[in-house]
């Protein structure tokens, strides 16, 4: 009897920490440069494992339908004085998860922390009256949106793009790959192995 109660909770506890592996990668997807905040590997929440609660900019963003909006973009979580769009490389709240191509890279800061700020020129400014400028409609796509429903019927990836096998590898590029999702299934490992084996030498 007392080894079938250790077995449940280990598989209790194996199945309660991966979703939440998963679902960061889903939503890194859903924001510009979502995965490479400098000093920030989880801009929803409040340390890189997403165990200690959803931060200021998590909130805006669930607030917003999960979804990278002009108002998301146009908002100023941290009060810092920047916009998170030019934080997050954005600037003019053109960019979607299929449209990329007005998405700066480099001199990101993070909209959680008001005492970081934007190094880049071009975020600094934001957006100029020569640029383009968002819509107040903005775009609205959520997670449905931007990530098919995966099933054993579903169609070849098409050529260039990874077929996704459910693994979370470097070869998909939504995939977070930082130490942070790693270490959670590395940590939620090592507790499984030390179980198992502490549950045969019973």
């Amino acid at each position: 009897m007392h080894r079938s109660m250790v077995l449940v909770a280990l598989v209790a506890l194996s199945a309660s920490s991966l979703p939440q592996v998963n679902a960061y990668g889903k939503y890194i997807k859903l924001l510009p440069n979502g995965g490479d905040i400098p000093d920030n590997d989880n801009i929803g929440h409040l340390n890189a494992a997403g165990t200690a609660g959803v931060s200021v900019f998590g909130k805006a963003f669930k607030a917003a339908g999960n979804s990278w909006n002009t108002a998301l973009c146009q908002a100023d979580t941290d009060g810092d004085g920047f916009t998170n769009g030019q934080e997050m490389g954005d600037p003019c709240c053109t960019w979607t998860p299929t449209s990329t191509a007005s998405l700066v890279t480099e001199g990101l800061s993070d909209p959680n922390d008001a005492s970081k700020k934007p190094s880049n020129a071009a975020l600094i400014a934001g957006c100029s009256a020569s640029g383009k400028s968002a819509t107040t409609s903005g775009s609205k796509e959520t997670i449905n949106d931007v990530l098919a429903p995966v099933s054993a019927t579903s169609a070849p990836a098409a050529a260039g793009t990874p077929t996704d096998d459910d693994e979370d590898d470097s070869s998909e590029s939504a995939v977070k790959t930082a130490a942070s999702g790693a270490a959670a299934v590395s940590a939620a490992s090592a507790v499984i192995v030390g179980a198992v084996a502490a549950f045969f030498a019973m």
